[in-house]
């Protein structure tokens, strides 16, 4: 099963687009079984998005009716999942958001509405005029959510649900809203339509519902005869890393669910958490844990894995990584889902590597650069016809990646470019490790093409002071930081490579927000040392996704790591850092005050080592070479990835999938 999760894909006006049908008909044509479409909306007061769909509005029958179409194409089947989102919403500010009891959500600011009968009465009648509406489409079943997120989980929660009439105060009470919007949608499309329940069995909550509850929900549901599947699930807006778990919870933690509620219940059972590898899949169905594997973020990340496990390439499947940054953060800010590894997500309609031109002129090409920039134009190159060498000067493929995947809860990235090199490998591609790329080399390829793709380094002073010759050209600056050049100060490429080992008290600077300050802070609180990390910003990571940062806020306290945010720092000496405030009350006259000005300054004693994370430079000396020297004039230069800027990994494969289309 393709598990519904919202894709953003949908128009403002909340009808179905031609990139949601593109969407769903890759999945199709990559061989899942059954797609549940994204949780759509019953009544107006329950989109959490703009995008969310109007399910309620016969206006959507049209655009649901031509992703049927797309979806029967390819053999699978297609439920849609209804939904009034409730008291959660992705909308900042939100829409009168309904609830049983007024109460906002913990981990939002905004309250809620407590409905009333007229209310109910609504969400009841909105229900049946959705499951008509898609019916009518021609979906071949209704999934509701009783999930992660809406009305009808907060109706049956305790913690959620106070009210004493008779829809609260007793558990049947509170199960009424569930079994009555089923009744609802039974008459409304018959007995024959398959009707499934994704069901939240453990709020993962200090002040929620536990798995005990969760079954006993599910008992209460499928005494009432009316369900015909339950779609296993858990989490809440309030543990938002337990309902999309990244990589830091071990996949493995949900299989207690999905066993206990496989013995709890006769219906078929659908299987969530982060399934992978698919391995495990194929274990639960065998052992009988489960009736059905469902799969997201996998599917979203290589909508082939079925196709490949069926014909026996399960080792080029793509492995998602549960990194949430491109498919989770980009839809929690209402933007088309997207992959950092599959640039094709949520663009299928026009950027697909099955549709991909077969190039007009056959060209041999040299991609200088083993990072996945580099393995990205080598695949998509191969893949449209071209002769393809792909040179590194290291040992090993994969650039920074190698160096990320040894921070803690982190390892999966690894993925990324494994995968890119067991395809270069499936399509032939000429790989030459150890190779030192010098214009004189490459010279000697005979090359029509080639794209540099030489990375980037730690923006520090080093290079035994021989300047850069974009440093040189003034397209490259160093930072000003008095102190980044004494021996105490070491890069994080160098702390993560095991060419230094740090101990004592490291202090971090986070100036980029992500994974490369966070997790070498965590990765030396792990060997040992004692960590403080000063930040800019409000809040170290401040780039991560939510739900990865929460995780990461909670292990840096178990860990006893120091954050210290709104800080800059202003020089490192021996034995100290200096640091002013951001936010400080510094000359504050005139047109001064609305300048931030550091002051407020202060010191961080006893430090042994500094590891500053402030930027990256592209290493592009080599680009810059080829595109003077004579040997290359008729040959086309090209350069892709960090060495044309320093980015994330979703950005650079991008760049490279879109260069390579042009070879």
């Amino acid at each position: 099963m393709f598990q519904p999760h919202f894709t953003a894909l949908g128009t403002l006006e909340g009808m179905p687009s031609p990139a949601l049908t593109a969407y769903h008909r890759e999945r199709a044509r990559g061989g899942v079984g059954l797609i549940v479409m994204e949780s759509q909306a019953i009544h107006p007061t329950g989109k959490m998005s703009d995008r969310f769909l109007n399910a309620w509005d016969p206006a959507v029958i049209p655009g649901l009716a031509e992703i049927a179409e797309a979806v029967h194409g390819h053999g699978a089947k297609i439920f849609s999942q209804l939904t009034h989102g409730g008291h959660t919403s992705l909308m900042r500010p939100p829409h009168i958001m309904w609830a049983p009891t007024q109460m906002p959500e913990p981990s939002s600011h905004f309250n809620t509405k407590a409905v009333d009968e007229d209310d109910i009465a609504a969400v009841i009648a909105g229900f049946a005029a959705a499951a008509r509406n898609v019916m009518a489409a021609g979906h071949d079943g209704i999934e509701i959510k009783i999930a992660h997120d809406g009305l009808l989980r907060s109706f049956a929660s305790p913690y959620f649900n106070r009210r004493t009439d008779r829809w609260g105060g007793s558990f049947e009470n509170r199960m009424r809203l569930s079994i009555a919007v089923m009744e609802a949608i039974k008459a409304a499309t018959g007995p024959s339509v398959p009707l499934g329940v994704r069901i939240c069995l453990d709020e993962f909550t200090p002040f929620g519902y536990d798995l005990e509850y969760g079954l006993r929900m599910v008992a209460a549901l499928e005494a009432t005869g009316l369900v015909d599947y339950f779609n296993a699930d858990a989490g809440s807006f309030s543990s938002y890393w337990m309902e999309i778990p990244p990589a830091a919870v071990a996949s493995e933690e949900f299989d207690r669910l999905n066993v206990a509620l496989k013995q709890a219940t006769k219906l078929p059972v659908v299987a969530f958490g982060r399934i992978t590898p698919p391995s495990r899949g194929e274990a639960m169905i065998r052992d009988g844990h489960a009736d059905m594997i469902g799969l997201a973020r996998q599917l979203v990340a290589d909508p082939e894995t079925v196709e490949k496990l069926r014909t026996g390439r399960g080792h080029l499947i793509r492995i998602c990584i549960a990194c949430n940054d491109a498919c989770i953060h980009q839809v929690g800010q209402e933007k088309g889902i997207r992959c950092i590894q599959n640039p094709s997500a949520g663009r299928e309609a026009t950027l697909n590597d099955r549709d991909l031109a077969p190039a007009s002129e056959k060209h041999r090409i040299a991609v200088v650069g083993g990072g996945p920039a580099g393995m990205k134009v080598a695949e998509i190159a191969a893949r449209r016809g071209h002769e393809v060498v792909l040179l590194e000067r290291d040992g090993t493929l994969g650039g920074l990646v190698r160096l990320a995947m040894k921070q803690p809860e982190h390892e999966d990235i690894g993925e990324v470019t494994s995968h890119l090199e067991a395809v270069l490998g499936d399509l032939g591609v000429d790989v030459r490790r150890r190779f030192e790329a010098t214009p004189e080399a490459l010279a000697d390829l005979g090359c029509d093409t080639i794209v540099v793709a030489t990375g980037s380094e730690t923006n520090l002073p080093g290079r035994n002071g021989a300047p850069y010759a974009a440093e040189v050209a003034g397209r490259q600056v160093l930072p000003d930081t008095p102190g980044l050049d004494l021996g105490h100060v070491v890069s994080v490429d160098r702390v993560l490579s095991g060419d230094v080992a740090l101990s004592g008290h490291v202090v971090v600077i986070d100036g980029n927000g992500h994974w490369e300050a966070a997790g070498t802070a965590e990765f030396l609180a792990d060997n040992g040392c004692r960590v403080t990390v000063v930040a800019s910003y409000e809040v170290v990571g401040s780039e991560l996704e939510d739900g990865t940062r929460t995780l990461f806020f909670r292990r840096a306290a178990i860990k006893g790591l120091s954050l210290v945010t709104s800080t800059v720092v202003t020089a490192i000496e021996p034995g100290r850092v200096r640091t002013a405030q951001v936010f400080s009350s510094e000359d504050a006259i005139g047109w001064g005050q609305y300048l931030l000005i550091p002051g407020n300054e202060g010191t961080i004693e006893e430090v042994d080592w500094v590891v500053p994370v402030i930027g990256r430079r592209s290493r592009d000396d080599l680009y810059v070479a080829l595109k003077k020297h004579q040997a290359f004039k008729s040959v086309r230069i090209e350069r892709v990835g960090d060495c044309v800027a320093p980015r994330l990994i979703q950005s650079n494969i991008l760049e490279a999938y879109q260069l390579a289309e042009t070879l």
